[in-house]
């Protein structure tokens, strides 16, 4: 009898009762209130789904637009920092040459005798003319 309870039909009867048109057609409505309360339900789930789906693409692509963008600022900042590094070792270079140039001055006017300079400085021009 379980199957019969089952499907809609009353506990009251079995299968040696006997079951009139109007029994069988309210066991049918039970039936078919049942099977549209089921779909019903299953629909508005479905409905949810695909809201949520819905939701979950614009964040997708919100997502994928803002990761895009990141990717533009990383490759600018990159670029940047490469100029940045070839600008510090040009400056780096500039200052070694200038502190040479500063110990050639010191070395050349600060150590040297006044007699060892102009002796540099006249025979270093001389030297050049020839």
């Amino acid at each position: 009898m379980e199957p019969l309870k089952d499907i809609g039909l009353p506990e009251k009867y079995s299968v040696t009762d006997k079951i009139t048109l109007s029994d069988i057609q309210s066991s049918l409505d039970a039936i078919d209130r049942k099977l549209e309360f089921g779909m019903s339900a299953r629909q508005r789930t479905v409905d949810l789904q695909e809201q949520e789906i819905k939701r979950l693409h614009l964040l997708l692509e919100g997502k994928n637009k803002q990761i895009l963008e990141l990717s533009d600022d990383v490759t600018a900042y990159k670029n940047s920092a490469e100029g940045n590094r070839q600008l510090i070792n040009k400056l780096l270079n500039d200052i070694e040459r200038l502190q040479q140039d500063v110990e050639w001055y010191k070395r050349t006017f600060e150590t040297r005798s006044l007699l060892g300079t102009l002796k540099q400085k006249l025979f270093g021009t001389i030297g050049h003319k020839k």
